[in-house]
């Protein structure tokens, strides 16, 4: 890790430490959130230098799917992805226990995503 990431590192940590602190719940994605978006198809542990690199595995699936490259504003296409949210659980669940188990600090996993806990929590399903 350079100065420039440690750096934000950091501020991330301190950031994520004060809203714990003050009673929030944190759901990381590291580096990007498109890496939740990328969970509902694979599941893999890669490392992507950032959002850019994560866009640029994501985009290939997202047009198969949606017949559109890949924007971050598409609402539409976001909320297409629903019906395969337990998949994306599965394998983001799935990344993170099997690749970073031994790592609590989210910033250091790179990739993988937290976003399934905020799922779970707000769209409850039941085991298969």
């Amino acid at each position: 890790m350079d100065a420039e990431q440690e750096s934000e590192h950091d501020s991330v940590r301190a950031a994520v430490h004060k809203l714990r602190a003050n009673g929030f719940q944190v759901c990381l994605s590291n580096p990007a959130f498109e890496v939740w978006l990328l969970a509902h198809f694979v599941k893999t542990p890669r490392s992507f230098a950032d959002c850019d690199a994560v866009v640029k595995a994501l985009d290939p699936k997202w047009k198969k799917r949606f017949r559109r490259d890949y924007d971050k504003s598409d609402g539409r296409a976001v909320a297409g992805l629903v019906p395969d949210a337990p998949k994306a659980i599965r394998n983001a669940k799935a990344v993170r226990d099997s690749h970073f188990a031994e790592q609590s600090d989210t910033c250091l996993c790179n990739s993988s995503t937290e976003v399934y806990r905020l799922v779970e929590t707000l769209w409850p399903q039941k085991e298969a």
